[in-house]
């Protein structure tokens, strides 16, 4: 199964600034004329994007290590062993971001506390969050969904799709 296979470390050939577009994110955010500015670092099989203005930070890394689906659904589990109790920091499964099929019931999970969507989908996990004292939780879980379900669908468009330039 795909949980025993690990993988390939060194797959990940897309970068999370080249996948979407500060003004697209931006108007993820209900916040259309917001400047932001991307900041990027990528390594190996990690790429962060941290898109900051006015008040706004919106957070994407793209994680592409071996073990994927296992890594996101030990993660579940011990964020439901450990914070199912605090209503703040209980996961709350969301459908239509991930891949809905994987381990733990939804391919996505949404942390109040921490403000972060964690989702999962073709051997890649994503982490979204979405810091804005401005917008109420039901706001930044709705960017932060926007934003998964936008990364994944670039994440396997074909490279000639016409999607931002990914490195």
């Amino acid at each position: 199964t795909e949980l025993k296979d690990a993988g390939r470390s060194g797959t990940l050939r897309q970068s999370a600034c080249g996948l979407l577009r500060p003004r697209e994110v931006a108007r993820m955010a209900a916040r259309p004329d917001e400047q932001l500015r991307p900041t990027r670092n990528d390594s190996n099989d990690l790429s962060i994007c941290d898109w900051r203005g006015g008040g706004l930070r919106v957070q994407l890394v793209i994680d592409a290590a071996p073990s994927a689906q296992l890594r996101f659904y030990n993660q579940l589990a011990e964020q439901l062993q450990f914070h199912n109790p605090d209503p703040e920091y209980r996961p709350r499964q969301i459908r239509g971001v991930g891949d809905d099929g994987t381990y733990g019931g939804a391919g996505a999970w949404w942390t109040r506390a921490t403000k972060q969507l964690v989702a999962y989908k073709n051997k890649r996990i994503l982490k979204i969050r979405v810091v804005d004292e401005n917008l109420g939780d039901r706001a930044r879980r709705r960017t932060a969904v926007r934003v998964g379900r936008a990364s994944f669908a670039r994440l396997s468009a074909p490279a000639s799709s016409g999607a931002p330039r990914s490195r």
